[in-house]
């Protein structure tokens, strides 16, 4: 029984998704993710012990207490089981937790996170630890010099989990961390590598990836919560794919849609260039399955060199989003795929048919504009969008 009651912000109904922060801050630190995440779950944001609005107590001050504590709290309120975002201790603290109590989990999303203290550069360690030590001289003369080497102390002497532990945990994990992270990416790519069921993203952006960037931050967080795995497809996916282009064009057909993929087209070698090129990925369901393909593929495009009734919103460089198939019993998947290239490319072009109002609607959903109109190399006109992502 924990011997305090945890600060924390709720939002939203559904399936439970609880935000740790991290070392320092408060749930404040997610204020770009409660809004974004509250329309399809129920978000509670914690205050962890000590920090916040949350008392300290009388317990110690660590990492396996603050995973004791978020333990506590979800008994007190009735959450079996949740999703769980952390970020950097705050992944650190899920991490403990996953590990003593797999059960409570459904999915796990770390960001930033660390298996012990060298996991982190030494640009950034070097200077903690020097402030640590300083603090800890003063900590008896100076409550706040006591409450700064407890603070410090988190990051120079926990968390300490061995890459072989993560192998008990099979829920489905996403690894994020930024370019320019003060985590190590090999250490990133150790956390993900030992994990049995995980997906990586290493994102433009530092440590603070989440509050900096967080349009990029939470359409990857999407992507990942829709259930489906995204993977670049190989040269034997290829009848897998072209099976779902056939799919695809008898979906548009059966709406009315009998312009866009006429027989023969898209052609066999274009998936086949997407691929030999690195452009193809595929969507993968939670059986394994390949229920989806799309390509995004970097400017220019040369049939967008020229738009008609309209403009583009800007000539800046651009990735383009072609040749998205799914299988029809699939649900989501262009919900999917708009928010992974959302958080791959800052700024999307994508065209369709006029016909196509499956499309149209779910590109107005997620924010595209309407541009005008472009014509293929064969002459046909296709509608413009494009999305600029800040």
């Amino acid at each position: 029984m924990s011997d305090i009651r945890l600060h924390y912000i709720e939002k939203g109904e559904g399936q439970p998704l609880i935000l740790l922060h991290g070392n320092g801050e408060s749930c404040d630190y997610f204020e770009h993710q409660i809004d974004c995440f509250s329309k399809d779950y129920r978000v509670i944001a914690i205050d962890t012990r000590g920090h916040g609005q949350s008392p300290q107590g009388e317990k110690p001050f660590t990492i396996k207490q603050f995973a004791d504590d978020l333990h506590d709290f979800m008994d007190e309120k009735g959450i079996e089981k949740a999703i769980i975002l952390g970020f950097s201790d705050g992944g650190n603290i899920a991490l403990t937790l996953a590990l003593k109590h797999p059960e409570r989990i459904e999915k796990l999303i770390l960001n930033g996170a660390n298996l012990f203290p060298s996991g982190v550069k030494p640009l950034y360690q070097w200077p903690i630890e020097v402030g640590y030590h300083i603090a800890k001289r003063f900590a008896g003369k100076s409550e706040k010099a006591n409450k700064n080497a407890e603070m410090l102390g988190l990051m120079v002497n926990e968390p300490h989990i061995a890459p072989a532990e993560l192998a008990r945990l099979t829920m489905p994990v996403l690894v994020v961390a930024g370019t320019k992270d003060m985590i190590k990416e090999s250490h990133t790519r150790l956390i993900h590598n030992s994990l049995p069921n995980a997906q990586l993203a290493i994102l433009n952006g530092d440590h603070f990836i989440a509050n900096k960037h967080h349009n990029t931050f939470n359409a990857m967080v999407k992507a990942f919560l829709s259930g489906y795995t995204f993977r670049h497809s190989t040269p034997v996916d290829l009848p897998v794919i072209l099976n779902l282009r056939d799919q695809a064009r008898d979906i548009m057909r059966s709406y009315g849609n009998t312009f866009q993929w006429p027989d023969g087209y898209p052609t066999d070698a274009m998936f086949q260039k997407d691929i030999e090129q690195g452009f193809s990925h595929i969507l993968v369901n939670e059986k394994e399955t390949i229920v989806g393909t799309f390509a995004l593929i970097p400017s220019p495009e040369p049939t967008y060199k020229t738009i008609y009734n309209g403009q583009w919103l800007n000539e800046k460089p651009y990735h383009v989003i072609h040749r998205i198939a799914s299988t029809p019993d699939s649900h989501g998947v262009l919900d999917a795929i708009l928010n992974y290239c959302e958080a791959i490319a800052q700024n999307i072009r994508i065209d369709t048919h006029e016909s196509n109002v499956i499309m149209r609607k779910g590109l107005e959903k997620h924010g595209y504009q309407y541009c005008g109109i472009i014509h293929l190399l064969n002459g046909d006109e296709r509608l413009a969008f494009q999305k600029s992502i800040s």
